[in-house]
């Protein structure tokens, strides 16, 4: 078992469910002190309650909110002094064809996906610095490399979420500040995202009943291969075969991998029940 993260000090968002408990538990067994938040108190609570002693401070917060990241970097200061390493995981998904999202959904999910890694980045940069040596892991996906329909908001910001994080990792080098930046491309996880997704007017529950018919990867799956490429620095991390496959169709089909990627994810099939 890797020591590497022994009493290094981890804030993960999103650590209610999904990857971010996964990671948060795998990061836990390895001796990391951990700070968590999640807009779920229950589901924080519960995560918490598992992990005893490696939580040395949880925080009900909402990722999109200024204050909520502000009472935490004042608490992290305070309490701590330094942050080693800030894992950007929180995100939600909305579903339905762009004119029939509101103005208003778009841009929660914008707020939510992308600034609330920009705010977190932001806010904990200074604290990152602090460690001597820090580390920031933003979450993208594999639907910030292609899309497919009905998700405009979640591409749009999974792609700024991307071209964000490849763009702070050029200013931490040419900066010379001590942090490295990861950026991880999940393909299907099976969490709750898509069954918390939000609609103006189509059905998520079919949507999220699809979604899990393609997600082929488990959250402890994908922790342990976010752990690896956080110990080993590595820039672009895929997670599942699935992201592996996106990753080549992109490169070998730029403008038409979507005649491949729609098939395999059933896209017309879903669109014609």
């Amino acid at each position: 078992m890797s020591n590497t993260w022994q009493n290094k000090h981890i804030l993960i968002t999103g650590a209610g469910s999904g990857i971010g408990q996964a990671l948060a538990k795998l990061l836990a067994s390895q001796g990391a002190k951990l700070i968590l938040t999640d807009i779920d108190e229950s589901n924080l609570q519960t995560t918490c309650k598992a992990l005893g002693h490696s939580v040395v401070i949880s925080r009900r917060a909402d990722a999109a909110s200024a204050d909520d990241w502000a009472a935490l970097e004042a608490q992290v200061a305070s309490e701590v002094g330094h942050l080693d390493a800030l894992v950007n995981n929180a995100g939600m998904t909305s579903f339905g064809f762009f004119d029939e999202t509101s103005p208003a959904l778009f841009e929660k999910v914008m707020s939510v996906n992308l600034n609330g890694v920009v705010i977190g980045c932001r806010t904990m940069l200074p604290l990152l610095e602090k460690s001597g040596r820090g580390l920031i892991v933003n979450v993208s996906s594999i639907f910030g490399l292609i899309t497919m329909p009905m998700m405009s908001p979640y591409h749009a910001s999974k792609f700024a979420v991307r071209g964000f994080t490849e763009a702070l990792k050029q200013d931490m080098i040419y900066q010379k500040k001590p942090i490295d930046v990861v950026c991880v491309m999940p393909g299907g996880i099976k969490t709750n995202i898509a069954n918390f997704a939000e609609s103006d007017h189509s059905d998520p529950a079919s949507l999220a009943q699809h979604f899990d018919t393609v997600a082929r990867t488990t959250p402890e799956q994908a922790a342990r291969t976010i752990e690896k490429g956080m110990r080993k620095k590595t820039f672009r991390v895929l997670i599942g075969a699935d992201a592996k496959i996106v990753d080549v169709l992109y490169k070998v089909l730029p403008t038409d991998y979507h005649k491949v990627s729609n098939m395999l994810l059933g896209v017309k099939k879903f669109l014609n029940n």
